[in-house]
């Protein structure tokens, strides 16, 4: 079963691209790493997951919920603690 499925996931910040058309699909219990250099989009995609940010374009499910339609319900379900 899927933790985290994205479609076509995309962040623009006015004309910057932050992510762009991000596919992925996570298995629950699959170890998994987002690594890049500074600016690639690693903590813009991850507050996208966390319903935190919503994407412009492009579809993502955490744990079955909609990140885009219900990100109350997914935030419900997970924990966001991001370290700066």
């Amino acid at each position: 079963m899927e933790a985290i499925v994205t479609h076509r996931l995309h962040r623009k910040f006015r004309k910057t691209v932050a992510v762009r058309d991000l596919s992925l699909t996570i298995e629950r219990g699959e170890v998994f790493g987002l690594i890049g250099p500074d600016g690639a989009g690693k903590t813009t995609t991850l507050r996208m997951l966390a319903g935190v940010l919503k994407p412009t374009s492009g579809q993502a499910h955490v744990l079955g919920q909609d990140v885009v339609r219900d990100p109350e319900a997914l935030r419900q379900k997970i924990g966001y603690m991001p370290q700066h």
